[in-house]
């Protein structure tokens, strides 16, 4: 989770699209395949991790070998726009 970018781009109020962005050898040490199911995983772990209460869904993930890259993408949702701030970003839950 240490090497990763993350880039969020709001689309309507309560709406995000999500990319993850991990190097190939962090993404291998934890996962086996890239697939969905995978992709779910990363996302969750990661919005758990970052004290983030979006719900996601519509998740696909492309791994570049040219780059050494894994990229992953989701829609954020926000239950009536609401959600919790970062005071607790970096703290394990």
């Amino acid at each position: 989770m240490d090497n990763m970018r993350e880039m969020r781009n709001k689309v309507q109020d309560g709406k995000y699209n999500l990319t993850l962005e991990i190097a190939d050898g962090a993404y291998f040490g934890t996962y086996d395949d890239v697939d969905v199911k995978s992709g779910e995983d990363l996302v969750r772990n990661y919005l758990r991790s970052n004290s983030d209460d979006a719900n996601f869904n519509d998740i696909k993930i492309k791994y570049n070998k040219n780059r050494h890259t894994v990229k992953v993408t989701a829609e954020l949702n926000y239950d009536n726009n609401v959600h919790s701030d970062y005071h607790n970003r970096g703290k394990l839950m």
